[in-house]
């Protein structure tokens, strides 16, 4: 029976992207620096940016190099917790899901997925315009930024506000999120 050689493994700090500062996020082991291509790793945004109000938002980050023992992440989405949208969608509320894919400025591809929630019963024709103005909505700030420049208004609320300012001009919306993005 051949005898398998078993390499030592070494420790490597994960530095987040230049939008966050270049801190070190974690770390992780491995066996050879080319093991850690592609690995993806979640962190909380309380912990990036030291905002205790963030806490339901999580960032997702993929290794795209490594230099001596440090792994270089680049961001690769965020997600809201499920307890979080579990505690929006209640008795007597409409949830209605925005879903788009949309080209940036720089020419990532990204995956939007929003959640607006409505008060009471609502007919499906003002349902049916609440979700085309917030796609709408979504599109034009969206595809007009880089991908650095939509992470930090996400994490600003920037492009919450807007939507549920222009969306209230056509119903009353209890809350809007982006619950979820993905770098396709």
């Amino acid at each position: 029976m051949p005898v398998k050689k078993s390499r030592a493994k070494q420790w490597f700090s994960v530095i987040a992207p230049k939008c966050f500062g270049e801190m070190e996020i974690g770390k992780t082991v491995a066996s050879e620096p080319h093991i850690l291509m592609s690995r993806r790793i979640e962190t909380s945004a309380m912990d990036l940016t030291g905002n205790l109000e963030k806490y339901y938002f999580k960032f997702i980050f993929k290794v795209n190099r490594t230099e001596g023992d440090k792994a270089f992440t680049e961001f690769d989405g965020s997600e809201c917790l499920r307890d979080y949208i579990s505690r929006m969608v209640v008795r007597r509320v409409r949830r209605i899901d925005i879903i788009q894919d949309l080209i940036m400025r720089d020419g990532k591809k990204i995956r939007v997925k929003g959640i607006a929630i409505l008060r009471g019963r609502v007919k499906s024709t003002i349902q049916k315009t609440v979700r085309s103005r917030i796609k709408k909505l979504l599109k034009t700030e969206i595809e007009n930024l880089t991908l650095e420049e939509f992470v930090k208004k996400l994490l600003s609320d920037e492009i919450k506000n807007k939507v549920l300012k222009e969306a209230r001009k056509v119903y009353p919306i209890r809350h809007f999120e982006i619950r979820k993005t993905e770098v396709i």
